[in-house]
């Protein structure tokens, strides 16, 4: 297994900070390339966002450098592998509250990763809050992460549609994520098969809503990016119409190709 990554970043057309963060890291174990990879985004209206999102994406680098090779030495499965990588999230979670606390600011983000393992041919993902996973084939695009937040909530229980989601006014208010005081949470998770010739995109809500999956699929599917040079021109060029179309929030993506 190999891949092809490419990613765009900006603090966008309004904001003078971008509370964005992201990584992409691999590694080659046993003839395999594992990739680990990120998007956070800061939460809105939070005073430190910027410093939360890149506390969490450093620190889940220094995991993947430490804990989890050591954990792939001793050939420990994917169970092993995801209860550390949630004990982890969640120690980020306390010392970030207790730091915010000290200080007197508000600090939170959320974080959507993907890690695969070609040694044990899985596609570990890890999940809080509204930046989402996207899985990408030549025929279609599918959302392999649920947004934790209001609307996202009222989707999922019928109350309004996708559509209607799109204008709602309540899209910034998340119903979890990595520090912002909440002490009592969970993290989604998901363990998957892959394949070659697939693109998974990471992104940051303000990349996302002012294009459609049409767009993304055509934009964004593999057969167009075969190079890293492809998929710069093809992110950078969503996020022009982001911009264009009035998106006001940080924007972030991140696609890797697997080939």
């Amino acid at each position: 297994m190999d891949y092809v990554f490419s990613y765009a970043t900006t603090e966008g057309a309004v904001r003078k900070v971008n509370q964005d963060s992201l990584f992409i890291v691999t590694a080659e174990y046993k003839n395999e390339k594992l990739l680990f990879a990120a998007v956070c985004d800061g939460v809105g209206g939070m005073s430190a966002g910027e410093t939360a999102s890149g506390f969490v994406c450093q620190r889940m680098v220094d995991w993947f450098e430490g804990d989890f090779a050591g954990m792939m030495r001793k050939n420990s499965s994917v169970l092993d592998i995801r209860a550390s990588l949630d004990e982890m999230l969640h120690s980020l979670n306390d010392r970030m509250n207790s730091y915010a606390d000290r200080k007197g600011i508000g600090m939170g983000t959320t974080v959507t990763a993907m890690l695969i393992i070609p040694q044990l041919g899985r596609m570990l993902t890890a999940h809080a809050g509204d930046s989402r996973l996207y899985k990408i084939t030549d025929s279609g695009v599918e959302v392999l992460t649920a947004d934790h937040s209001i609307v996202g909530q009222d989707v999922r229980s019928g109350k309004i549609t996708e559509e209607m989601a799109e204008n709602d006014s309540r899209q910034n208010q998340l119903t979890n994520c990595i520090g912002a005081g909440l002490t009592d949470t969970s993290y989604d998770y998901s363990i998957a098969d892959y394949d070659g010739n697939e693109c998974y995109m990471l992104c940051s809500d303000g990349f996302r809503k002012k294009i459609s999956k049409d767009e993304i699929l055509h934009d964004l599917c593999p057969s167009a990016n075969i190079s890293e040079k492809d998929m710069s021109a093809h992110l950078n060029a969503l996020v022009e119409k982001d911009m264009k179309c009035g998106e006001k929030d940080n924007i972030t993506a991140l696609l890797v190709r697997l080939c």
